[in-house]
């Protein structure tokens, strides 16, 4: 048996100098001798990464894998890292992403007081050296940054944990499922916490749990957002339908559309004649994020009347599996 009862679990590919920050950062957190931890790293075998891993593992008294996992995508790589911990707790942590010391104490110390099986913690943007642009809060939140609360607090319906900084007890996963591998770049964590949320289970916010996501220049481009924005769009409909039926999701469908016209346009057009580049931004993710939901609507309803194949390849949805009607079980997932 195990005496390890923590796993942080990160999905890398490609990025092996932010996976060498990263693991720099987990290496010494601070349990206080509350509980131990070991690091997995799922990883797709880029340049340097099995050494990197291996160096960690060699140097540091502390359990340090690698797994490698070439195929499937983020999403799979998730599954893969839950699976092979051996910890209860599966701490979420992304490649691209620094803790501070005392992020996993602060996660632990709240999922015990509250007796809870799931918890998620703050992350800040780390912006390139020289940005000195000033985001809105929404666009902040498009590059990853979390809801900033003050006090430890349950999330809502709206605003719920992302798996960058997250700590789950296996139980949760053999009772609500891995993560829907038919989710492919964006959404599966906005899944897993409505299925989280709908099985009664409390997630509570952790605001000491400190992440900080690094920002590379490419993410800063309209492009990024744009896509980010109508993957957003995408993944709420079907959040929507799958917690609400078709019925609900084209209400809002209808809400999304007017607001969009009028109230979202003329808000852009106003931007742009100020000419207030962030606001501008802001004003255009609304509308993406509006469109996304509406493509997928359209879709879930009539696939034939509105296939969207070219949207679907330009912005790498998974075509094959865009709605998937199974219930995703976990018959032998989690040991």
């Amino acid at each position: 048996m195990s005496d390890v009862e923590v796993t942080i679990a990160i999905c890398s590919h490609n990025r092996t100098e932010g996976l060498r920050d990263c693991l720099a950062s987990l290496v010494n957190q601070d349990t206080q001798n509350l509980f131990k931890y070991e690091i997995v790293v799922v990883h797709t075998g880029s340049s340097g990464t099995p050494e990197l891993i291996d160096d960690f593992a060699k140097n540091y008294d502390l359990p340090i894998r690698g797994i490698l996992q070439q195929h499937g995508g983020a999403v799979v790589a998730r599954n893969v890292g839950i699976k092979a911990a051996r910890g209860e707790w599966i701490a979420l942590f992304d490649d691209d992403q620094v803790a501070e010391p005392q992020w996993l104490r602060e996660l632990w110390l709240v999922a015990t007081s509250k007796n809870a099986k799931s918890v998620g913690g703050l992350l800040h943007l780390r912006l390139p050296d020289g940005c000195e642009r000033n985001f809105t809060p929404r666009c902040r939140r498009m590059l990853g940054e979390t809801v900033k609360w003050d006090s430890v607090q349950l999330y809502t319906r709206q605003e719920g944990p992302g798996s960058g900084n997250q700590m789950i007890h296996r139980d949760v996963f053999k009772q609500v499922g891995l993560y829907d591998q038919s989710f492919a770049l964006r959404g599966y964590d906005t899944d897993m916490y409505r299925r989280i949320r709908m099985a009664g289970i409390q997630s509570w916010f952790v605001p000491n749990a400190i992440g900080y996501h690094v920002i590379p220049a490419d993410r800063l481009e309209d492009d990024f957002f744009k896509e980010t924005s109508l993957h957003n769009g995408w993944s709420f409909a079907r959040r929507d339908f799958l917690e609400h039926g078709a019925a609900y999701a084209l209400l809002r469908t209808f809400l999304r559309s007017a607001q969009a016209i009028l109230v979202n346009v003329p808000r852009l057009g106003l931007s742009l004649c100020i000419g207030d580049r962030e606001k501008i931004l802001e004003g255009r993710i609304r509308l993406w994020r509006a469109e996304g939901y509406v493509r997928s609507t359209l879709y879930k309803i009539a696939p034939v009347l509105f296939p969207q194949n070219s949207f679907f390849k330009r912005y790498e949805f998974r075509a094959e599996k865009r709605f998937p009607t199974h219930k995703v079980g976990m018959e032998s997932a989690v040991p």
